[in-house]
């Protein structure tokens, strides 16, 4: 599924391709190279730039460019989101609030809870694994490791995240958390195939196990008390490489986005 309208694998003009071939040619150049004279930063047609920007990444239709967002007022679509998350009657309204409003900021926002995606940062709705699983979103990003991949479900915000009576989870996060462990048997014996599949290897990219994470956002911050926010963070100790969120967060990230030049 990719995230735009528009393909940006298709040059559509003759100054689309005249820039893009600008961008190639500098790139080749030998020596020291001003990043600022580069056409993805100096054209003067924002919409080139943008095209450019997307075109040159590895998949150019899933690219996170924050760019396209500078004109946003994250503030707004912080209280916005919180608005939703308090309102919807289950995941899939706030799943649809996003992908119909093609918000791809909110759940991009998750890459400021990791130390990758500055330098590279795509965004993959609804990624197969093979044919039994699908995740609500796929991230992939770059630092100067390398590149990382995290996994996201997204579970009920209007819900306890404990049964009280019990003191251990509620439906939506013990589902969240059985999806994440299922996920986690499927990489672990299909690591390589999935790669290939999502056209990574192909490329020279190869992720280790340890650098592919699991995001589960589920419950609101006004559901945790002291006894829920102990088994979650026994929950994240016990589950490697896994991070269980509010939906709250997002709402933080999305607000912090206004002051971040990239992901």
């Amino acid at each position: 599924m990719r995230l735009q309208e528009r393909d940006y694998e298709v040059i559509l003009t003759e100054e689309e391709y005249e820039a893009y071939e600008s961008e190639l040619a500098y790139e080749l150049r030998k020596g020291i190279k001003n990043n600022r004279n580069f056409p993805r930063y100096s054209h003067p047609d924002k919409e080139i730039r943008k095209f450019i920007w997307h075109k040159s990444s590895l998949f150019p239709n899933n690219f996170l460019y924050l760019g396209e967002y500078k004109d946003l007022d994250f503030g707004l679509e912080s209280n916005k989101f919180h608005n939703i998350i308090y309102t919807a009657e289950n995941e899939l309204d706030i799943q649809k609030y996003i992908k119909q409003n093609k918000k791809w900021f909110i759940p991009g926002s998750i890459f400021l809870d990791y130390n990758f995606g500055h330098h590279d940062a795509y965004l993959f709705p609804e990624q197969q694994l093979g044919n039994k699983y699908a995740v609500d979103y796929m991230l992939l990003g770059k630092n100067s490791d390398g590149y990382s991949i995290v996994l996201v479900e997204f579970e009920k915000a209007n819900t306890e995240y404990l049964i009280t009576t019990a003191n251990t989870e509620s439906e939506s996060v013990r589902k969240g958390l059985t999806q994440i462990q299922d996920w986690k048997r499927w990489i672990d014996s299909n690591r390589d195939y999935f790669l290939r599949n999502i056209g990574l290897l192909q490329q020279g990219i190869d992720i280790p196990v340890y650098r592919i994470y699991y995001y589960l956002v589920v419950s609101r911050r006004e559901f945790m008390n002291q006894t829920a926010l102990d088994v979650r963070s026994q929950s994240m100790y016990e589950k490697i490489n896994t991070k269980i969120v509010t939906f709250d967060r997002l709402v933080d990230n999305i607000k912090k986005l206004g002051e971040r030049p990239a992901w």
